[in-house]
């Protein structure tokens, strides 16, 4: 049977897909190849709605030199590239950090926020939230939530954070009317 589906829907089906897999510890081929997707579109998206652009598209644009940006944007992409290709050295082994698949999560939350003037299903909530916490480090604004976070990252070293994403989850749902909950950046 054939179902419509929009592009924003398919992005956010994906986004919210990797960031189930991202806290339940799934693949991580898996993860990066979902959000990669998701984040594309989204940014795209944005694009088209004159919305603003990723992080990736603003850092390369605004801090990276020219003539090196393709360089940059090959490394960027090599792990993206080798998991959805093999039409070039199919016998070649990728190197590659899975980590960074947290910060194309992160930078897809941004997008998909941009575009819903920041209504989000919980489980894109929740994700914002813990890398909030997290990763403080990165913002330059504070706000009342930063009071709070020496704290909270003390006790997210001390919990499995697929236990506090389930509860989270569970939390959000179960306590707001509809699935969409609001935050600002």
């Amino acid at each position: 049977m054939e179902q419509k589906i929009t592009k924003f829907e398919v992005a956010e089906s994906q986004l919210i897909t990797a960031i189930d897999l991202y806290f339940k510890g799934g693949d991580p081929v898996s993860v990066h190849t979902l959000v990669r997707a998701s984040h594309e579109i989204l940014d795209m998206l944005c694009k088209h709605k004159k919305l603003g652009r990723s992080v990736l598209h603003n850092g390369l644009v605004e801090v990276v030199r020219p003539e090196l940006r393709k360089t940059v944007l090959g490394k960027i992409n090599g792990a993206r590239n080798f998991f959805k290709h093999a039409d070039k050295d199919p016998e070649k082994i990728a190197v590659w950090n899975p980590d960074i698949s947290e910060y194309f999560i992160w930078d897809a939350t941004s997008l998909y926020r941009n575009l819903t003037g920041g209504k989000m299903p919980c489980e894109i909530l929740v994700f914002s939230g813990i890398f909030r916490v997290k990763h403080s480090e990165l913002w330059s604004e504070k706000s009342e939530i930063d009071n709070m976070i020496p704290l909270a990252k003390l006790e997210l070293s001390n919990l499995n954070l697929s236990e506090i994403y389930k509860e989270l989850k569970r939390k959000f749902k179960n306590g707001a009317p509809g699935n969409d909950q609001t935050i600002s950046r």
